[in-house]
């Protein structure tokens, strides 16, 4: 297996002291100072604030590296903690919501402005899914920080157990998306051929592995894969 190349210690410091560089501006502006006001922040001044403490945290994380672990443990959960912190603002927080983009679909796309329910359901999932890897990842922390496992382990799986339960919807929708397209393209094959899609190759495998299990000698291991 190759080797994933990782940055060298001079390049991280560089781009974390960019990243850190970037959201300094933002967080300045929540105070009014600096280049950008807080007329500039879509919201109020704590989210230019947290938007800005995203970019210098996760700068300082690059700078810690792997020397310093748990500083840049936790360096990224305060990045990941101004990123949920922003989602569930515009999820659920008071006031008015207005999003715009775009949807892309193998069937549809469409460009349009958003407002109220709308808005606020895509930024609901994806905060939950957010809060949920910020609790995983406090806990890793902490468990780092007690000396590692097995401290904690319970709460680590009942944290990969609230992961996974917040993405199950949009598992759930991609699992319908696949079964959707699967079933469209079997009724387009019947239609145009009269026959249904078969795996040639995955039953002419199982017929000879049947003819070997009655022969009473078992599969080659190339043939059980």
């Amino acid at each position: 297996m190759k080797r994933t190349q990782q940055l060298t210690p001079g390049a991280a410091h560089l781009i974390g002291l960019v990243f850190v560089a970037v959201g300094i501006l933002p967080m300045l502006a929540a105070f009014g100072i600096g280049p950008l006001g807080r007329a500039d922040i879509n919201g109020p001044p704590w989210v230019g604030f947290a938007a800005g403490a995203i970019f210098s945290s996760a700068g300082l994380a690059l700078i810690a590296g792997p020397q310093s672990p748990l500083a840049g443990g936790l360096f990224g959960v305060l990045a990941l903690a101004g990123l949920a912190a922003i989602g569930n603002w515009v999820a659920f927080g008071a006031g008015q919501r207005a999003c715009s983009g775009n949807i892309s679909l193998p069937w549809l796309w469409s460009a349009s402005d958003f407002s109220g329910l709308a808005c606020r359901i895509p930024f609901g999932f994806g905060a939950l899914i957010t809060d949920a890897f910020l609790c995983w990842m406090i806990v890793s922390v902490l468990q780092k920080a007690l000396g590692g496992p097995p401290r904690l382990a319970r709460l680590l799986k009942a944290a990969e157990w609230l992961i996974l339960a917040s993405l199950a919807p949009i598992l759930l929708l991609l699992l319908v998306m696949a079964i959707s397209s699967a079933a469209v393209a079997a009724v387009k094959t019947r239609w145009t051929t009269g026959a249904w899609p078969r795996n040639e190759e995955f039953i002419a495998r199982q017929k000879a592995r049947g003819l070997l299990d009655r022969l009473g000698r078992k599969p080659p291991p190339d043939e059980l894969k």
